[in-house]
């Protein structure tokens, strides 16, 4: 009969931190305090041995422990390397420029260690620099809305020669200034409905592709749910629903 396996603390000294030493005078607290530390260091430099572990014995190890069980324990876990991190006052960066390395050495020298190439772990400087492009990407505009805007301003510019010269038209008696206006009025219409068109020709492409065609994908694949999350958005808030359809096109 296999014996129960050896843990990092034993049973009572797990009783007595979960009890604060509370059954112990001060000379026995400080003896099992010093001992515990021992334990846990001891415990805690073995990791330089397991960080390049077989996946597969990885994964035998912690079969039997329920996934929510898992969870909580690595949260403590890190929890507890960050704090021997403050404590230490190593910096994470630093930290991270350390796991990289680790894990490129254990990754060249290691089998079965798949595991360790999935590892992402990045500098706050990283992070930010990612945040900052991600935003970029988000709000800049694209090709076909830099060229919808530009028709707009072209529009709003000939529209602007079109008010102007027919201000200017029906008050100008001497006849010299008359000759030279229409043909710039004429042209300015024509801009003007030309950019017209190709505004609202861009903008209906964009509706259609961002609006219109993902709520009928929608509306096939599932049509009750389709059109109840678009009824629960009108009655809920209907003018930020149109705000939003409005900013889709």
């Amino acid at each position: 009969m296999a014996g129960k396996s050896a843990s990092l603390l034993t049973k009572t000294q797990r009783n007595r931190i979960q009890n604060d030493f509370a059954e112990l005078n001060e000379a026995k607290k400080h003896r099992d305090q010093q001992r515990i530390r021992e334990r846990i260091k001891s415990g805690f430099l073995d990791f330089q041995l397991l960080a390049d572990y077989p996946d597969h014995q990885l994964a035998l190890m912690f079969e039997d422990v329920p996934d929510d069980e898992l969870r909580e324990a690595l949260a403590d876990t890190t929890i507890l390397v960050e704090r021997l991190r403050e404590q230490s006052n190593i910096e994470r960066e630093e930290l991270i420029k350390e796991v990289r390395a680790n894990v490129e050495s254990y990754s060249n020298s290691g089998t079965d260690t798949k595991t360790l190439g999935r590892i992402d772990l990045r500098t706050t400087g990283e992070i930010r620099r990612q945040t900052e492009n991600e935003l970029t990407e988000r709000f800049e505009p694209g090709r076909w809305d830099k060229r919808s805007n530009s028709l707009m301003r072209l529009g709003i510019g000939a529209s602007i020669l079109v008010v102007v010269g027919n201000l200017l038209y029906p008050t100008e008696s001497t006849g010299l200034v008359q000759p030279i206006l229409r043909p710039l009025l004429s042209a300015a219409v024509l801009i003007l409905l030309i950019s017209a068109i190709g505004w609202i020709l861009i903008n209906a492409a964009q509706g259609l592709k961002y609006s219109v065609l993902p709520f009928l994908a929608a509306l096939s694949n599932d049509p009750k749910r389709a059109m109840r999350g678009t009824l629960t958005k009108l009655v809920k808030n209907p003018w930020k629903t149109i705000r939003e359809s409005w900013n889709d096109l």
